[in-house]
């Protein structure tokens, strides 16, 4: 089935937009379809056996389409039925056994297990040349799905054909005219499970109907495409060249930017040397800065220079020492004034004495005179009052006093100040300085000996004023000394500045060059170190495009594929709409017409739905899988098949065990549109079913003659045997059939015994359908209890009543009268019947039947099963 429809996507390819590769890939799986078929998506199973395989072969691979066999050519049918096919050693069949096919229908029965999937994969053997079964559990090599396993051997089946006059005509292989003969049950089954499935799936189920899910599973098990995991595409050599070459790139890249950026850089070198001095270079500014050979740099200069200490400052200033002398001069003249003022008020100062002596005695005497102890009250005055008033006339004294003694601790401390006038001359002058000498001294006595002239006429004051003089002018010059040397440390942080920005640009130089230097020495030895990559790329590069081929034709045969089975659903059921709702109606051609179709609507394409209209509302559709039972689905899946076998002209209609697919409402009325209707008239059926009512119901329902000239064979369940047991000359299970062949053996108790049973058949069958069909079929039957069957004495009466009457609408109804009266009599109490229905019992004493009456009730039934089938 894979090969056969991978055949027919082939002939798709065969068209001038298809590339030749994608052919080439075609050829590539047909020529290794064995070999990749059982390939999944597992680890890239299959891609990387179509890589290995296409790298290998790719040269030599056909661009041409694999043609379909010239009998897969015409879809016309060379023979007109099956007549013999002989099979074994195959499956469940050790040796050999020849079946006689040559019938209309063929009928087999047999239960589970006993080899009628055998003889019917023996017919998809012949028919198809392959075995849907034996591709489903994935053997890859058929042949040992086929061979027998108790003989270990395996034998094509041989089959034969009916031609043109009758002739044996050799029936080949031919899977695109007889795919479509084939009626599974399981592909029935798997379309009624249609409902628990997302919508995207439902599609599928179309293909799995028609066999084609081991196809989907073939195209499933194709990766999208061949990308780098599996093949190279880019080539590893080209690749490592690749990233050498971008390497390159950007050594060249880096190599123009350096040198740009060495531009800027003297452009930077040259504005920092002009703002250092205008018209100096930048090698100029660097060799005065840092020196160059044995010359030391400004910057060392400076550094030097200004590593020697500054001389402290004395702060001594001739104003100071001038403002000193006076203040000393002006406090002494005071001084000598207010002690003159003193020593004239000394008597006054004496009483003032004795006032303050008085008054402080007031607190131990102060009832009594300090002096005679008088009491107060005696004295002319209160001393203590009198000695009161008195200080407070003396109070100017006091404040002399103070003033003297606040003058002679300014003066003091004037002259403290000059001692230490002395003491920095000293430490500031000290070779040999004649002031040493008055560092002791202090107070008064300091100044004074400072003022005595010596030998020479002049005084230590003279002496200090001129060092004063001499260390304020030293003061001066440190102090111009520091603000130079503010002036060269500003100086020296600039030039530092300016250095530290010359470290910067010199830095950038170096390593901008050393970039250069490293950039232009790749470049120039890149050829010669990659020489030998350089010859494996090229030729490596004929397989990278070659690989390159293989993945785009992959990749669009893929695509090609997967759209295939896309539109295989479509192309399987086109133009079937009709039938299919003319065959589910036949179906169910009991159902009320509301329950009846008058449109499908089968899904085509991803996320459609099955959708049905009813005869009583043909415009409006419906899901089918919400308004039909599972039953209903079932019929719709056999009417699809059974659309196609019609519209496919299929020579062949063969059913695989059909009736675990079919529920019990539905198997009269199919069995009659198989049967009685004419759409498989021209048909040769072959039905192989495991349930015995089925097969005798078939046979009953056909006219015992074409019952006749059916094939039938029963496959028996196995004792102990190997092979497989058939009854190639089974009892008939047409009641008329088997009641003449009773009656041939002699056999006549058991022969009336199938005409009770002929008769009951007939008239609950055909004749009351006859009956419906041209008068009144509605009917009033007694019964003699709730449980009771419709007596058939009763039921014979009633519809030969029925036929009687004049308005009866069938011109022909003689002919079926005749039978009737024969076998029922002119009444119920006829020899005939009461003889009929006697045979069915058992009873003690019965008398022998009569030959002859049960020859012409035999007669009566095969002549009223003819006329009314």
């Amino acid at each position: 089935m894979i090969s056969s429809e991978f055949l027919r996507f082939f002939q798709t390819l065969n068209t001038a937009d298809v590339p030749d590769g994608v052919r080439k890939v075609a050829n590539l799986v047909w020529d290794n379809l064995d070999d990749i078929t059982p390939l999944g998506t597992a680890q890239g199973h299959r891609v990387r056996r179509i890589v290995d395989l296409a790298q290998s072969n790719w040269d030599n691979l056909s661009i041409e389409v694999q043609p379909l066999p010239e009998h897969n050519a015409e879809h016309l049918s060379t023979f007109s039925r099956l007549r013999r096919m002989s099979v074994g050693p195959f499956r469940g069949f050790a040796r050999q056994e020849e079946f006689d096919l040559d019938s209309r229908l063929v009928l087999i029965y047999g239960p589970n297990g006993t080899g009628k999937s055998s003889f019917c994969e023996a017919l998809e053997y012949t028919l198809l040349g392959s075995v849907a079964e034996a591709e489903s559990k994935r053997f890859r090599n058929q042949s040992d799905y086929f061979k027998n396993a108790h003989v270990n051997q395996f034998s094509a089946p041989v089959i034969t054909g009916v031609g043109d006059q009758g002739k044996d005509i050799a029936i080949e292989v031919n899977e695109a005219q007889h795919r479509f003969c084939f009626v599974e049950k399981n592909r029935i089954d798997s379309f009624s499970k249609i409902a628990a499935l997302a919508p995207a799936k439902q599609t599928e189920l179309i293909s799995t109907l028609f066999g084609l899910d081991a196809f989907n599973d073939f195209v499933r098990n194709f990766t999208s495409d061949i990308d780098a995991r599996y093949i190279d595409l880019t080539g590893v050599k080209a690749a490592q060249l690749a990233e050498k070459r971008r390497t390159l790139e950007g050594a060249t890249q880096q190599l123009e930017t350096g040198k740009a950026a060495l531009e800027g850089l003297t452009s930077e070198e040259q504005t920092l040397a002009s703002g250092y001095r205008e018209g100096l270079s930048f090698q100029q500014m660097v060799a005065e800065l840092k020196g160059v050979d044995q010359t030391i740099g400004v910057i060392r200069q400076l550094e030097t220079e200004l590593l020697t200490p500054i001389s402290n400052k004395s702060h001594m200033t001739s104003v100071i020492l001038k403002e000193l002398r006076d203040s000393i001069e002006m406090a002494l003249t005071d001084l000598d004034g207010k002690q003159k003022q003193l020593v004239e008020a000394s008597q006054q100062v004496s009483f003032k004495n004795l006032f303050e002596a008085v008054v402080q005695l007031q607190s131990s005497s102060p009832e009594q005179c300090p002096a005679c102890n008088t009491p107060l009250q005696q004295t002319v005055k209160n001393p203590y009052t009198h000695a009161g008033e008195e200080l407070h006339k003396l109070e100017f004294l006091s404040v002399l006093q103070g003033v003297i003694a606040k003058l002679e601790k300014s003066i003091s401390q004037l002259v403290y100040r000059v001692s230490q006038v002395v003491s920095t001359c000293c430490q500031f002058l000290p070779h040999e300085n004649v002031l040493d000498r008055f560092r002791e001294e202090n107070g008064i006595a300091l100044w004074r000996a400072l003022h005595q002239l010596t030998e020479e006429g002049i005084s230590p004051w003279a002496l200090l004023e001129k060092q004063v003089l001499q260390l304020e002018e030293g003061d001066k010059k440190i102090e111009e000394a520091a603000k130079l040397r503010k002036s060269r440390q500003q100086e020296l942080e600039r030039l530092r500045e300016s250095e530290r920005q010359i470290t910067i640009l010199q830095t950038k130089r170096s390593t901008i060059e050393k970039a250069i230097a490293a950039d232009q020495l790749l470049i120039d030895n890149f050829e010669t170190e990659n020489k030998q990559l350089i010859d494996e790329v090229v030729s490596e590069g004929v397989i990278v495009t070659k690989n390159n081929a293989i993945s785009i034709a992959y990749a669009q045969f893929v695509l090609q594929l997967n759209s295939y089975k896309e539109s295989l659903p479509q192309q399987l059921i086109e133009n079937l709409g009709d039938i299919v709702v003319t065959l589910y109606n036949a179906f169910n051609r009991n159902d009320p017409p509301g329950e009846k179709l008058s449109g499908i609507k089968l899904p085509l394409i991803q996320n459609q739905r099955l959708e049905v209209a009813f005869q009583n509302n043909p415009e409006r559709y419906f899901d089918a899988l919400h308004v039909l039972s599972e039953g209903h689905v079932r019929c719709i899946g056999l009417a699809i098949l059974l659309a196609k076998n019609i519209n496919e002209k299929c020579p062949l209609l063969i059913f695989d065990d059909p009736v675990n697919a079919i529920d019990d409402d539905h198997r009269e009325s199919i069995r009659r549109t198989l049967f009685e209707d004419t759409f498989f008239a021209e048909k040769q059926i072959i039905l192989a079913c495991h349930g015995e009512e089925f097969f005798k119901d078939i046979q009953n329902l056909l006219p015992a003659q074409v019952a006749a000239q059916s094939k039938t064979f029963s496959f028996l369940p196995r004792q102990d045997e190997l092979h497989i047991r058939v009854d190639f000359h089974c009892a008939p299970r047409n009641y008329i059939l088997s009641a003449r062949e009773h009656y041939e053996r002699n056999e006549i108790r058991e022969a009336l015994a199938k005409c009770r049973q002929s008769l009951e058949s007939l008239m609950k069958g055909k004749v009351w359908r006859y009956v419906n069909k041209y008068g009144d079929g509605n009917l009033s039957l007694k019964l003699r209890s709730a449980t009771a069957p419709i007596e058939l004495r009763n039921l014979s009466e009633q519809l030969k009543k029925q036929i009687n009457k004049a308005d009866f609408n069938n011109q022909n109804k003689n002919t079926v009268l005749v039978p009737i009266n024969v076998l029922t009599g002119l009444n119920g109490e006829s020899r005939e019947w009461r003889y009929l229905n006697k045979g069915t019992h058992e009873e003690d004493g019965r008398a022998e039947f009569d030959r002859v009456t049960v020859e012409t009730m035999i007669s009566a039934l095969e002549q009223l099963d003819q006329v009314v089938s």
